[in-house]
């Protein structure tokens, strides 16, 4: 049976996009085209799988935009293709995307363009960084857990991809951290 996990799993998969705080307007992009867009939130939005990250861009007037990566992962299911469907099975789900699968639900936060003190515009920059922190974290741990031996190069790539992208969102934090408003 040709493309096990294009069978079993499909082609497509729902993405629940929830944001901190609701009803933001939501675009996700792969490659720079937008591939959903969920308005208000939270919402779900149907995309096709792909073994390329998505990336979750969301507004709401009185914030700064919140952006988060949504990794594709390996799909098990494909592994069948070694035992069933052969090199056409993993032709098949290749080129349906279906090797690849996105987490289930994403959470987008949203900082506020102005804050009442200084301690609260720090303290909630904070609770951003420490977000972008773990997601960056887990990622990594992902990507180095698929590594092998084999392709010790492509993996290093990978990882020194994620952490520029990981340094540029941090970056982007402080920027904005730095140019929030106090209104107290």
């Amino acid at each position: 049976m040709p493309g096990c996990a294009t069978i079993t799993t499909g082609s497509t998969q729902g993405i629940s996009v929830i944001s901190e705080p609701a009803t933001a307007s939501c675009a996700l992009q792969r490659e720079g085209a937008i591939v959903g867009v969920v308005n208000p939130t939270p919402g779900t939005v149907q995309v096709s799988k792909s073994v390329r990250d998505i990336s979750v861009r969301c507004t709401k007037p009185g914030y700064s935009a919140g952006v988060t990566p949504l990794p594709s992962q390996f799909q098990a299911a494909t592994l069948g293709n070694i035992l069933l469907g052969g090199v056409i099975g993993i032709v098949v789900d290749a080129a349906s995307g279906a090797m690849g699968r996105y987490p289930e639900t994403v959470m987008v936060n949203l900082p506020a363009e102005a804050f009442g003190t200084e301690q609260g515009r720090d303290a909630a920059f904070l609770d951003q960084v420490a977000g972008v922190r773990r997601n960056f974290q887990e990622r990594l741990g992902l990507v180095r857990g698929q590594c092998g031996t084999d392709n010790k190069l492509q993996c290093d790539a990978r990882v020194s991809d994620l952490e520029t992208e990981r340094d540029a969102e941090l970056t982007r934090l402080e920027q904005l951290r730095v140019a929030a408003r106090i209104s107290g």
